[in-house]
């Protein structure tokens, strides 16, 4: 079985100002397969003891996760992808997960 990931988006990691390139994941704020809206706090990253939260790009469905707490990554990283809002509509009530 595959997975058509083509209405996803990925969840990268900002550029969080003065240089700084690498973070540590701290907290997943949302799980797999939950719906987030634009804007909504997904994960928090820690740089130099300060807790940022990296935001959903756009609404949808978090769908994979591709880094895990505590993990270090870089400025542009894949944190994660989101199904987008119309892909989610489209496939419901059957998930990606279960074959379309």
């Amino acid at each position: 079985m595959t997975l058509d990931t083509t209405d996803w988006q990925p969840l990268t990691l900002p550029e969080l100002g003065a240089g700084e390139q690498l973070v540590r994941v701290s907290t997943w704020l949302a799980q797999i397969d939950e719906e987030v809206s634009a804007g909504d706090a997904v994960v928090e990253v820690l740089l130099r003891g300060i807790t940022f939260d990296v935001e959903a790009p756009s609404s949808g469905r978090l769908r994979r996760i591709g880094c895990f707490e505590n993990d270090v990554i870089a400025t542009g990283d894949t944190l994660g992808w989101i199904e987008l809002d119309d892909a989610v509509s489209e496939s419901s009530p059957r998930s990606p997960e279960r074959g379309r």
